[in-house]
């Protein structure tokens, strides 16, 4: 008799029912568990923003209030579920990343997504200190060199850098005082006390409101996965290159800030056309990093999507001009001339020394600045270029 029949012959019918139930309901298990567990898994590997995203999306002002984590940061709740900086990250798409961009760019700007063509308007307390907390919360991350947070956000966070552009690029090359213990500044307060100049903006406007991003390590490092996006590193580059042009244009004939007192050389513009070497060597090396990560499309292709998405070149006016708009205006700065197109453009436009100084060199011919007053700023420029140019 086979093993089977003895088996049947030994245990009555209902037992024998009940085992084989168990063993099946077992195998069931085993199998479908797995598949639960899996499904879970792909529910909670990310997030959608927030309902009250889209209410914020459409008002500003609302968005600044809703998202304001205080003068001390420590509101920052609602700010961590818009973003979701811990837990699950923010799903990529309409939902995810371009909801929750879009009520951030609203909430630092003072304009919604789709009108940052409209003329802005010097930030407000809040605003600010909602771009402060958003590259407090984006900053920390796993990795040395690069947060982590969705690609997706790129964009948006770009519209924000830009916005505080003179901000972002004081930040990414200096960072604030070391005594500066707040996450805004107004122009009044950013006035050094000996009456010498101003530490948030060479020329204050007089109503602008500074965000002091915290620790100018992490401005970096959220800026440089900014930069992964061929379309938000052409709004940063195009922000930074408008700023340099307003910032030259502004100097004397002896290439200082009006009010320097000559003994005090060029040191004011020293560190200011630093800074922006730095910001632009920065984002040079940001894109190298990315495309090698793979975070970004192959380097020639990364290049070509920037000269689709920039703006085109700028270029400071041939006297010095004295106005003092609003910082929070100097992105929206119209270019000069278009960047051009095929190869030979995409070649002039992606190498940050010919953007820097083909226009400086330009601008000193054209207002005559002193060839060795030239040169000493052309050294510095290039010296915070090539120390910017590798990611540490």
């Amino acid at each position: 008799m086979s093993l089977l029949g003895r088996i049947r012959g030994a245990v009555p019918r209902r037992v024998l029912l009940l085992i084989v139930g168990g063993v099946l309901t077992l195998a069931l298990v085993a199998v479908l568990v797995p598949l639960l567990v899996l499904d879970e898994d792909d529910a909670e590997a990310c997030r959608q923003a927030p309902v009250s995203a889209r209410a914020q999306a459409r008002d500003p002002e609302r968005a600044a209030k809703a998202l304001d984590p205080g003068p001390g940061i420590t509101r920052t709740g609602p700010l961590k579920r818009l973003l979701h900086t811990t837990g699950a990250p923010l799903c990529e798409g309409a939902d995810g990343t371009e909801l929750a961009g879009r009520a951030l760019v609203a909430a630092t700007t003072g304009r919604t997504a789709d009108d940052q063509h409209k003329p802005a308007r010097p930030h407000t307390e809040r605003a600010a200190r909602v771009a402060h907390a958003a590259v407090l919360l984006l900053s920390e991350g796993r990795k040395q060199y690069l947060p982590d947070f969705p690609l997706g956000l790129n964009p948006y966070l770009a519209q924000m850098f830009a916005a505080y552009i003179q901000d972002t690029s004081r930040s990414v090359a200096y960072g604030a005082p070391h005594d500066w213990q707040h996450p805004t500044a107004t122009d009044e307060e950013a006035e050094f006390g000996d009456g010498s100049g101003n530490w948030a903006t060479p020329f204050p406007h007089g109503h602008d409101v500074h965000v002091a991003f915290p620790e100018y390590e992490r401005a970096q490092k959220v800026v440089r996965r900014v930069a992964a996006s061929p379309r938000a590193f052409a709004m940063l580059y195009d922000a930074e290159r408008a700023r340099f042009a307003w910032y030259l244009e502004r100097l004397t004939d002896d290439a200082q800030e009006p009010g320097d007192k000559p003994k005090d050389g060029v040191l004011s513009t020293e560190m200011e056309l630093g800074a922006s070497a730095t910001l632009v060597a920065e984002l040079m090396a940001a894109r190298t990093f990315a495309v090698k990560e793979g975070l970004a499309p192959p380097l020639a292709q990364f290049d070509r999507a920037v000269l689709r998405h920039t703006r085109g070149l700028y270029h400071p006016a041939d006297h010095q001009v004295r106005s003092r708009p609003s910082a929070a205006t100097l992105a929206q700065r119209r270019p000069d001339a278009s960047a051009g197109s095929g190869k030979r453009a995409v070649q002039r436009l992606m190498d940050g020394r010919v953007q820097l100084f083909a226009v400086f060199d330009a601008w000193a011919r054209e207002r005559g600045v002193p060839p060795g007053r030239a040169e000493r700023l052309r050294i510095r420029m290039d010296t915070r270029y090539a120390n910017s140019l590798n990611l540490p």
